[in-house]
């Protein structure tokens, strides 16, 4: 799913919450926000690592081509590539958000937008025919791309 659609809706969400949660102080709405978008950044991190380039535009044309690319394709065929592995859209990191809110109630609000964006996710994967392992639990990638061969990159 594309940042614009992850903003768009990740502010319609964290306001209605806002206003549903009279008690939410804005900044915990703000937060909730943020959150929905910036678990993002693991695909931006992907691209430095592969590219070695820091350019966040670069990145965004990269994936977006990719996408293109693998859109084209049938599911069976998509099915054959490897999965990025994307640390924060895994519950690999989500479980040390969970153990996190023990220690400050921000991070409640931070999981609170990743789960908005992933629920996004979940919709575009399903649209996709694109297996939901690859953006529930990067253990799960990791193991399931040990028998792909193909790489799209």
């Amino acid at each position: 799913m594309y940042p614009s659609t992850h903003l768009i809706i990740g502010t319609i969400v964290s306001l209605v919450i806002w206003i549903v949660f009279p008690n939410l102080i804005w900044w915990q709405a703000f937060i909730i926000l943020i959150s929905s978008i910036i678990i993002d950044v693991d695909h931006y991190l992907w691209y430095v690592l592969k590219k070695k380039d820091w350019s966040l535009k670069k990145s965004y044309q990269w994936h977006a081509k990719k996408g293109e690319m693998l859109h084209k394709l049938s599911e069976k065929e998509r099915n054959e590539y490897k999965h990025l592995i994307m640390i924060f859209h895994g519950f690999e990191f989500w479980l040390i958000l969970i153990l996190l809110i023990f220690v400050n109630k921000i991070f409640l609000f931070v999981l609170i937008g990743i789960g908005i964006h992933m629920i996004l996710d979940y919709i575009d994967l399903y649209r996709w025919k694109v297996p939901f392992y690859s953006k529930t639990s990067q253990i799960a990638v990791i193991v399931k791309n040990k028998n792909k061969n193909k790489v799209l990159i």
